[in-house]
């Protein structure tokens, strides 16, 4: 990887110029394709096997989870109305081993990170004696610049934690991908939101699993100019499975090296797993950079 950065930074002096422009563009490469998080990140308490064969089955046509098998996602809600689910969110932990929170940037009405809380190592998001249950504290709150709440570009938005949390099988980190999707690529949306469109949502969590389609199937469903180079699409060609209402923020997790990761952020569709619409997605890989300047430089 080293040896490809050296030859972009001669081509780049080459035609560049200021040592500064090289040194932004190997920063950005090595962001790109480098592990920014912390160690141990990814994993749950199911044995391997057992994680992958649910990779065959919103959160509209799914089932619902294994009680708490899926420990970087959490409820966000306000402060000021804990009951209440707003969005999915998920743990996430930078090379120094502190959390944050990744969510949809449309999820949030409010910019005061002291407006909003968590609740994390949870399965049913009404129940307040489950045993794992912790509520997530924020002290700052960054949101994308090139967030468009018309176009929903670059629909994400991190939180930092401060409240001290637990690692354990029941409450941990998400990984962010080194690597980009391949098309047909399986996938799971885990979320409480709605279980149809306009439908009623469900306080235990549910998932489902959906192929990422390519590139020209979601430009040719939505249009070309409705999906940027910041979003994927996942779905099947007859629908019936899908994110929905409430699932917003949540993840879209694929399965690598034997670890879980965060490919893609619950973003936006058209109604809920309707036919040739699939769901489309904040992609992670894409928006990289700035959640390792997010995490690591601020």
């Amino acid at each position: 990887m080293y040896t490809l950065i050296a030859c972009v930074l001669i081509l780049a002096t080459a035609q560049a110029g200021p040592a500064s422009g090289v040194e932004e563009l190997v920063r950005k490469l090595r962001s790109r394709y480098d592990k920014i998080d912390a160690p141990g990140c990814g994993q749950r308490p199911l044995a391997p096997g057992n994680g992958v064969s649910e990779l065959t089955t919103r959160i509209v046509g799914g089932k619902e989870s294994m009680p708490y098998t899926w420990p970087a996602i959490c409820s966000l809600r306000y402060v000021q109305e804990p009951n209440n689910h707003i969005c999915g969110s998920n743990l996430v932990k930078n090379l120094a081993g502190e959390y944050y929170l990744i969510t949809a940037a449309h999820c949030l009405n409010d910019t005061r990170a002291s407006r909003y809380e968590a609740h994390c190592g949870i399965h049913d998001r009404a129940d307040e004696s489950e045993p794992h249950r912790i509520i997530v504290h924020f002290n700052n709150l960054y949101i994308h610049s090139g967030y468009n709440s018309w176009t929903m570009d670059s629909d994400i938005a991190i939180f930092k934690v401060v409240t001290s949390l637990p690692t354990n099988m029941f409450i941990s980190a998400v990984c962010i991908p080194n690597e980009g999707w391949t098309d047909g690529e399986i996938s799971i949306v885990a979320g409480w939101g709605a279980l149809s469109s306009g439908g009623s949502s469900p306080y235990k969590l549910h998932q489902v699993n959906k192929p990422i389609k390519p590139r020209s199937i979601c430009e040719q469903r939505y249009g070309v100019g409705a999906i940027t180079p910041r979003m994927l699409c996942a779905g099947l060609p007859n629908g019936g499975v899908d994110a929905c209402t409430g699932d917003s923020g949540g993840p879209l997790y694929t399965y690598r090296e034997n670890r879980w990761t965060l490919t893609g952020i619950v973003s936006w569709g058209h109604g809920c797993g309707e036919v040739g619409k699939p769901g489309v997605y904040s992609d992670v890989i894409e928006l990289k950079d700035w959640i390792n300047t997010v995490l690591n430089f601020l």
